[in-house]
Order: structure tokens, then sequence, then C-alpha cells
């Protein structure tokens, strides 16, 4: 057992490598996970596992499993029916999930949203994939199913240098520097925006002139950044940040991650954060990269 605040991509590895191992055994994978870290987990686990084509859903529970009214008894039995769910001999959900609380969830379209209750995730760009009640109910017109049918091709190269920068009122240029890093996934306000004070575009645009991605993500639970709304989001475009859509901050990281663990330029980065690589996120149809 390991507390799931210590779980990070040395764990995601050996996930990764057992379901690898282990893949044409099973007609689905169930990750008991703990919840504080659970979507950076699910979020990387869907880059890892290049055409995957079965179901991989993570639970766990707010109480532990041997209090008597823990939540994890039932999101267990849920999660392993879900994994096993199949229609014409195909799995219904063959993709990373999250199942918590009766809603099976895209795993890098979700966030912990609650520490108390036993509702803990949300899904707030992307509808749940199923909801169970009495019946499970699946909306699969919203399950990601792979373009082609590949072997499963697992990765398992990642970069630790990234960061988390939240925007904050009265923000100093101590808690701006970002030296040595690969790439940042900047928090910033409603759809995108940021203070236009020149040192702190100065900053930004001397990071990405060295190499450093930017991504911009919105600190709301909800919504999505449109960094041409308004003219600090302009100021942004200028500095050379790159938008995050309605990425959640788990995914961006772990896209980061993943993308620089394998050798890419950043140019060649900035390209692949402004596609969907797994249903990880919107892009609009206007927007041209």
């Amino acid at each position: 057992p390991m507390d799931s605040s210590e779980m990070g991509p040395d764990s995601w590895m050996k996930i990764v490598k057992i379901i690898a191992d282990n893949y044409q055994k099973y007609d689905g994978f169930v990750v008991l996970h703990g919840t504080d870290t659970m979507s950076y987990t699910a979020s990387a686990l869907s880059f890892m596992l290049e055409n995957l084509s079965k179901p991989v859903i993570l639970t766990g529970s707010q109480l532990p499993i041997g209090m008597l009214r823990t939540d994890g008894k039932e999101n267990l039995i849920t999660a392993i029916e879900i994994a096993a769910a199949k229609e014409n001999g195909l799995p219904l959900v063959p993709e990373v999930c999250i199942f918590f609380e009766n809603d099976l969830l895209r795993g890098n379209r979700t966030s912990k949203i609650n520490a108390d209750n036993f509702n803990a995730f949300r899904s707030y760009n992307y509808p749940a994939l199923a909801h169970a009640g009495i019946y499970i109910k699946y909306d699969l017109p919203q399950v990601y199913h792979p373009v082609s049918r590949k072997p499963l091709k697992p990765h398992y190269l990642l970069d630790r240098n990234i960061a988390i920068l939240k925007l904050f009122p009265g923000i100093s240029p101590q808690v701006v520097n970002i030296p040595g890093l690969k790439g940042v996934v900047m928090e910033t306000f409603g759809s995108g925006n940021a203070p236009c004070e020149e040192w702190f575009l100065n900053m930004l645009k001397e990071a990405v002139d060295r190499g450093i991605v930017i991504v911009n993500v919105t600190q709301c639970r909800a919504g999505s950044v449109e960094m041409h709304r308004y003219e600090t989001g302009h100021k942004l475009l200028e500095a050379g940040v790159t938008s995050g859509f309605d990425s959640t901050t788990e995914s961006a990281v772990t896209k980061l991650m993943f993308l620089f663990g394998h050798g890419l330029t950043p140019d060649e980065v900035k390209e692949h954060m402004n596609c969907s690589l797994i249903g990880e996120v919107s892009i609009p149809e206007t927007f041209r990269p």
C-alpha cells in the first residue's frame, strides 16, 4: 500500500508495466488508488498506454475500505463490472477512466474537487461516460475509441522538469522566476488572463525564448482559455505562451512530462499541446495553430 501523495512517475511506470505484461490475459484492468493524486495518475496513464483498446478503471474511496461506511466497496464492485463490460465482443469503455460515486469519468478530464464528501471527482469540461444507479447507463457516443486497432504500445519516458505557476494578485518576480525547467503550466485568471506588467511579460518572453514551453490553463473549475478574448490574453500570446484550452492542470502537467520525455523539441511540444492526443482537450474549430 502507498499513500497517493507519494505517487509519481516511478509509480506510473510500474502500473504501465503491469498492464503491458498482462495485457493479453485480461479483458480490463482496475487500479486501486488513493484519491489525492488519482487524476494525475489517470491522466499520465492515458498518454503512456498508446493504442489502448481495453478499459483501465481507477477507483478508490474517501473512507478506508475497512470502515463500516466506506464507499470503497461499491466503487470497487462497479469498477470491476465496467472493466469487464462488453458489447458484441468489444469493451464498452476502452480508455483510462476514473469511477467514483456513481460516475464514470474520462481520466484525463478529471480533478479532485472535494476532500470531505463521497462525490470527490468532477469532469467539468467533458460529460460523464456512464452513470451507475440500479443499472449502469453508458453514454457511448462520448467514449473514446482508437482510430485503428494496433497493438498496445506502453511508454515509460517522462521528463520531470515541469512546474505549475499559479497566478495571484500581487505576484512578484521571485515567484515567476523559472530557470532550469522545460515546461510550465500557468494557471491564469478567467479565460486565460494575467497581469500586463512589463516585468511579468518580459520574464515570460525570456523563458519562452530559452525554450521553456508555458501552457496557459484557467484557474476556474470549468471553462476554457481564450487568449484572443481580452487584451491581457493577447499580451500572453505575444509573449509566446501556448493555450491549454479546456485542459485540466493534471492533464497539462502529465502531457508535458510525456512529450518532453520523448525528446521532442519545444516547437514540437507546442504543436502537440495544440492537439488532442487521446481526448484530453477540446480544440475549437476556429483555432489555427
